[in-house]
């Protein structure tokens, strides 16, 4: 598909809802993925699985370090809030959340992001992680299964 110029892939981002896309525009390393993945968050599980949305997040992740991602709200200073709880050592984690702390205090917006920072402190896109799964205590249970956890807290947050 090309678009202003662009190549766009198309792909589909189930998880946050049946039948979500998101799009990737490789010659503008440029992510636009609604409401699947957002700045230090994903989207609710509304009528997907967490098996569809850990999917889809896995699919996000291996798109270069270098790519923006486009998300459909801003609710990173929230979404930093919650991070901290799931890895309160998590050193990137710490700074971002100041400096998001600091770029919200000014009025500015917290997206884009870049992937490399969003692999680096978002737990959603880290469940597969061991040291997020020694966290959780949830060292032998699937990735899907530790994303699940971290979605559930989350939507008690």
């Amino acid at each position: 598909m090309n678009f202003s110029n662009h190549d766009v892939q198309v792909f589909a981002a189930d998880g946050h809802t049946v039948g979500h896309i998101a799009f990737y525009m490789p010659d503008a390393n440029a992510a636009f993925t609604g409401d699947s993945l957002m700045a230090l968050g994903c989207g609710r599980l509304f009528e997907g699985t967490p098996d569809q949305m850990w999917d889809t997040l896995s699919t996000l992740r291996a798109l270069p370090d270098d790519t923006l991602i486009c998300s459909g709200h801003e609710y990173t200073a929230a979404n930093a809030r919650f991070a901290l709880t799931v890895e309160p050592q998590n050193a990137d984690l710490i700074a971002r959340a100041d400096d998001i702390a600091a770029i919200r205090a000014r009025g500015e917006f917290t997206v884009p992001s870049l992937l490399s920072l969003e692999k680096a402190t978002n737990p959603f896109l880290r469940a597969h992680l061991p040291e997020v799964k020694k966290a959780l205590g949830q060292e032998n249970d699937s990735d899907a299964e530790v994303f699940a956890a971290i979605r559930r807290a989350k939507d008690n947050f």
